[in-house]
């Protein structure tokens, strides 16, 4: 050994052992992230079941069935068969069921949905059930018929008993309602809906016709065919408030309001 030399001597690294502190910050970290991760999985999954979100626009079919209306017609005295200044003759329509067909135009705002309706029917008359005349209950005899015939000017016109029925008598319906709906989601392709609108129903009888305030409500489901299609099928109460229209200063027609149920399929597409 030389002089001045130190002998050599193994070298241990000391290295520091985690604390129990340490360990528990390690641990909270972990789950922290853990958290984080499971966080933003579930904001993925809320984000892949909103992305029909956006605007849509939808085309339908279907039957429409209109309830029976009051009715009142009006002219000069001796239309009827009266002798006043005024004769009047009133009963109620009944319809036939007609097809119905529909566009609408919408936002998805996620689970309520916003959307502007046109929809268009034409019912034949089935029949006008005439009730009194003159405000006195009345059973039809061949002159009464007679009287009512002319002032239809209907073609084909006869009755049965105080049930006249004619040729060519329709009622035409135009409507456009603004709508809010909520959707249901169920975790499969089903989707039900319930809602209602309010808006405005155009109806022309005879050659004459008003718009009037309507509203509706309404009831459906859709049936997703991919992410940006489904299927739907709707179920529609919808009321429009009556109407006077007037031929001229001593003649028209009171009508009463008009009540219909409509079922319709139809497709939605979101873009």
């Amino acid at each position: 050994m030389r002089t001045g030399q130190r002998p050599s001597r193994n070298r241990i690294r000391w290295r520091p052992v985690p604390s129990l502190a340490n360990q528990g910050i390690s641990m909270r970290s972990r789950i922290l992230t853990a958290a984080l991760v499971a966080s933003a999985m579930a904001g993925s999954a809320a984000a892949a079941e909103s992305d029909n979100t956006g605007v849509y626009i939808g085309l339908g079919v279907g039957l429409a069935t209109l309830q029976s209306t009051d009715i009142g017609y009006y002219d000069a005295g001796g239309t009827f068969g009266g002798s006043g200044a005024t004769d009047r003759a009133d009963g109620s329509l009944r319809f036939k069921s007609a097809a119905e067909f529909s566009g609408l135009i919408g936002y998805d705002f996620g689970p309520i949905r916003a959307d502007l309706q046109l929809s268009y029917a034409r019912n034949k008359v089935k029949s006008l059930d005439i009730v009194s005349i003159n405000g006195a209950p009345v059973t039809l005899d061949p002159a009464d018929i007679a009287d009512v015939c002319d002032y239809l000017e209907a073609d084909g016109c006869s009755a049965s008993g105080n049930s006249i029925t004619f040729d060519g008598g329709r009622l035409r319906r135009l409507s456009a309602l603004a709508s809010a709906w909520v959707d249901f989601p169920t975790g499969s392709v089903v989707t039900p809906y319930v809602g209602g609108g309010l808006g405005i129903s155009g109806f022309e009888i005879d050659g004459e016709g008003k718009g009037r305030f309507a509203w509706q409500l309404g009831a459906g489901a859709a049936f997703a065919v991919s992410k940006t299609v489904a299927v739907t099928l709707d179920y529609r109460y919808r009321s429009a408030n009556g109407a006077n229209i007037a031929y001229d200063a001593t003649s028209g027609f009171d009508v009463g309001r008009l009540r219909s149920h409509s079922f319709a399929t139809g497709l939605r597409f979101t873009f």
